[in-house]
């Protein structure tokens, strides 16, 4: 099997950032919030990252048969009515499918008829072709799938059905630093019940199948026996774990066979992508110090140790101090500080606005909790420390007499450069029009229903969301100030942008400062499956981590209310009709939960904390899906348009 997809991958995001790093660094910002948001800011949980799978997809890996002939022959267990099948191979148009039933008498059919059509399976410009095969009314059972060809390319096959059974998986973490545990669990449910209950006796049997980055594949039993890294015996959670011994993208499949209650066989794999990477970083001291640098502002210096070339990372903690009531003191939560930082002289910045410590109330002793430092390609954790203590100054004599308890702008993003403020009432502001992940020109068509725009464009990459922020604000220092209407993966780097950076963002007058359509601001499940499919063809935009499920999970919790408060959000999905299955992409509709759009689940598409604008049927992600592309809407186009800041 090929395996230079993941190097391509990993050489466009080292472009990405080489491009963007070339230009002059926006300045970040240094971001805080209420004690309220502390549990916002953490790391989010796995099980809130889980993939949900009705599908199984499965390696077609070729053997030399009779004749010379090159087979691949398994049996397929299938549950539920009007399965989907879908084959994936560079030579598939030379593969010839033949299915039996795998107990004739009991099946009443030896040879299973079909028909086929050609379809495509990706995101944005990254396509890959497949084969859909329609075997509507196929009865539950086992059935022998062969795959003949006469060239050597293997491929997958991919087939699912309108079972409610599903499978659930989740990784420990959204990636590794090499020679950390990675933890995989997995668990079955009914979907048909409006609350999730693990189906005990639904997995018989569970398996992890790992690619290392070294293209080396390894198969380990997953266990629901209390052992090891399995918790609790016997409760339906299937869990394995595995050393990431090296940097790169770990591929990891599990795959889940069982019976259902009706006595029907159960077969479901999902697909997790684990970025794994090199991280020798340390606390170079055991304290934490601060020093007033400006007015209010209290520069928090944290002493790292590192020999490896990485020098910025997401950087997040918490302030805590005592309040006293009477003869009582109990320690309190003051605030929460993060920023995207870089490393100067063996030491990391935070900024601590005193205003803070006055509105808690709080006294020494001070210390830092739940510090968190994270690359910011994928948000790894790549250094994590409970609790250091902080000893700060006394509070200037200029704030006790002066603040007002109030809530300001300031305490929130730290204060705004002055090449901005002196644009603030600037006069030239645009309505910046963004694309999304591996993109053409998705708003050019209708780039005309928009007054007053100017159109990034970065067409056909892969960058993550940091890149394409830095992007976004490199075209964005053209104007005084901007707001942006997005499309995909543009909505999440243009919230990234107006979270950890200044810029004209910032100066935009009234009006809804991002709004976005189709955007996965908490991954899509499709990420895994291209990462795996792609290693075949060796073609496409590549990988990327921020758009995976536990990715945009990593990222989104970093993201906080003033920032999200700010996002005015659509989704989209199929339309519905009666006479016909439902789907915006037959391929991506096996992977995708209902209702999505060919790319976007619509739960996966909304951001706690900003405001909802909608959902409507009819309208795809992209062009070339069945229903119309969701940024073709005119009506909706022309809505942003009038109410867009600029």
């Amino acid at each position: 099997m090929k395996k230079h997809f993941i190097l391509g991958a990993s050489a466009s995001l080292l472009f990405a950032v080489t491009a963007v790093t070339a230009k002059t660094s926006p300045i970040a910002k240094h971001l805080a919030g209420p004690a309220e948001e502390i549990e916002l800011m953490r790391k989010a949980s796995p099980e809130s990252t889980a993939i949900i799978s009705k599908h199984a997809m499965l390696p077609v890996q070729f053997e030399l048969g009779e004749n010379n002939e090159l087979v691949w022959q398994k049996n397929i267990l299938v549950d539920g009515e009007n399965p989907k099948v879908l084959l994936f191979g560079v030579g598939k148009n030379d593969w010839q499918l033949d299915i039996k039933g795998h107990n004739a008498e009991k099946s009443g059919i030896q040879d299973i008829q079909y028909f086929t059509r050609d379809t495509t399976f990706g995101m944005g410009k990254e396509q890959f072709p497949a084969t859909q095969f329609d075997l509507q009314n196929l009865a539950s059972g086992r059935y022998q799938f062969q795959v003949k060809t006469k060239v050597a390319e293997d491929g997958y096959l991919l087939v699912s059905s309108d079972s409610p059974y599903r499978l659930k998986s989740f990784v420990n973490s959204n990636g590794a630093v090499t020679g950390q545990e990675i933890t995989i669990n997995a668990s079955a449910f009914n979907s048909e019940f409006s609350v999730v209950k693990n189906d005990l006796q639904l997995i018989n049997n569970s398996t992890i199948n790992i690619t290392a980055p070294d293209g080396i594949t390894t198969g380990i039993s997953m266990f629901d026996d209390g052992l090891s890294s399995d918790k609790v015996a016997f409760d339906g959670q299937f869990n394995a774990s595995f050393k990431a011994e090296q940097a790169g993208l770990y591929q990891v499949q599990v795959v889940a066979e069982g019976t259902t209650p009706k006595g029907q066989p159960f077969l479901r794999t999902v697909e997790h992508v684990v970025p794994v990477i090199e991280s020798d970083l340390v606390m170079g001291a055991k304290e934490v110090n601060g020093a007033y640098s400006a007015p209010h502002k209290i520069d928090l210096s944290m002493a790292v140790d590192t020999k490896l070339d990485r020098s910025r990372f997401r950087v997040m903690a918490e302030v805590w101090g005592v309040k006293s009531s009477g003869k009582e003191s109990t320690s309190a939560a003051v605030t929460w500080l993060s920023t995207i930082a870089e490393l100067k002289a063996e030491v990391l910045t935070l900024q601590l606005d005193d205003r803070w410590l006055l509105s808690a109330g709080v006294t020494a002793p001070y210390s830092l909790k739940n510090i968190r430092l994270e690359d910011i390609e994928h948000y790894i954790s790549v250094l994590e420390v409970d609790e250091m203590p902080l000893f700060l100054p006394s509070v200037s004599e200029k704030s006790l007499a002066t603040y007002d308890g109030g809530l300001y702008e300031s305490m929130l993003k730290g204060e705004k450069p002055e090449h901005l403020k002196s644009q603030e009432k600037a006069a030239g502001g645009k309505l910046m029009l963004v694309h999304g992940y591996c993109s053409g020109d998705a708003w050019g068509p209708v780039q005309s229903q928009f007054s007053n725009y100017v159109k990034f464009t970065d067409f056909n990459q892969n960058r993550s969301h940091d890149a394409f922020a830095r992007l976004i604000d490199s075209y964005g220092d053209n104007f005084p100030s901007f707001g942006v209407v997005a499309h995909s993966q543009g909505g999440a780097a243009s919230l990234h942008l107006y979270t950890y950076y200044w810029s004209g963002l910032d100066n935009a007058g009234s009006g809804r400062l991002i709004q976005s359509v189709g955007t996965p601001y908490q991954g899509t499940p499709l990420a895994g499956n291209l990462a795996a499919i792609g290693d075949i063809f060796g073609v496409g935009c590549g990988y990327n981590s921020n758009l995976t499920v536990s990715g945009g999970g990593a990222w989104l919790s970093g993201i906080p209310t003033w920032a999200r408060s700010k996002v005015n959000y659509y989704t989209t999905s199929f339309t519905k009709k009666w006479w016909r299955p439902d789907w915006c992409n037959i391929a991506s509709d096996i992977i995708l939960s209902d209702p999505e759009d060919g790319t976007t689940e619509q739960f996966r598409g909304q951001v706690s904390g900003a405001v909802n604008r909608g959902h409507k049927t009819g309208q795809c992600h992209t062009e070339g899906m069945r229903d119309m592309a969701q940024t073709r809407d005119s009506g909706r186009n022309s809505t942003m348009s009038a109410n867009a800041a600029r």
